[in-house]
């Protein structure tokens, strides 16, 4: 596992299924991470559950503070308390977003999945890039969805959206990719967790993508080893 030592990590929907396994292999491998949340009791919660993994009073690993992921003011505010505690910001995992079906001339859902999915990729990179243009150094990973490639009956407006965050991330790597940034995306399938889970009790969960597998790819991404490799769209499709 790639060493973080020293790396102030930002991690968007961290209290999400897939943000508990992203937050702790970044603490495992020594970063600094920072969560702007919405629902601190839900944040608190995961800090209990890291234990020894958060730090001590005196030498926080992990930071937990108000924010609103599609909000820019919100989140510049928010970029300013990271490089007051810990004077960087390198890595952003972007994994706030959501799933929602629909028909393809459900206007109302697609919006709603546009401004989950796309606005809350989009607007904390906004931020964090400013740090990390300042530095010459910084590292992007955002959550699309295999359905990025094709979509499904029922499927319009999340595909749209997840399609337009694969768009953005090759777009935005073409715009930092001599700013020593870089800007890539993952594209998993049917991800372990008790919600599709519970959606889903016929289906054999040890054939999806298990949390661990994700994290681990976001942070081989994030990595300095991975320098070379901006602008992918890496499907990870588990074992179906």
């Amino acid at each position: 596992m790639s060493d973080f030592d020293r790396r102030s990590v930002v991690v968007t929907g961290a209290t999400g299924n897939l943000g508990h396994a992203v937050v702790r292999a970044y603490l495992e491998s020594g970063a600094h991470v920072a969560m702007p949340v919405r629902d601190i009791a839900k944040a608190n919660a995961l800090r209990a559950e890291l234990g020894v993994l958060a730090g001590a009073d005196g030498d926080p690993k992990l930071l937990i503070a108000d924010g609103d992921v599609a909000d820019r003011a919100s989140m510049d505010a928010f970029v300013e308390r990271v490089l007051r505690a810990w004077g960087r910001l390198d890595v952003l995992a972007s994994l706030a977003g959501g799933f929602g079906t629909g028909p393809a001339d459900d206007i109302a859902k697609i919006d709603a999945l546009w401004q989950q999915n796309v606005a809350t990729v989009v607007v904390p990179a906004a931020a964090c890039l400013v740090p990390m243009r300042a530095r010459g150094y910084g590292r992007i990973v955002s959550v699309a969805a295999g359905s990025a490639l094709k979509a499904g009956r029922n499927t319009a407006g999340y595909a749209m959206a997840k399609g337009a965050v694969v768009r953005w991330t090759e777009a935005l790597a073409a715009e930092t990719k001599d700013q020593g940034i870089t800007a890539n995306a993952i594209l998993p399938a049917t991800i372990d967790h008790p919600v599709n889970r519970a959606n889903q009790p016929k289906a054999d969960p040890k054939r999806w993508v298990q949390p661990a597998e994700a994290a681990a790819l976001i942070l081989f991404l994030t990595s300095t080893e991975a320098s070379g490799i901006t602008g992918a769209a890496i499907p990870i499709t588990g074992r179906i």
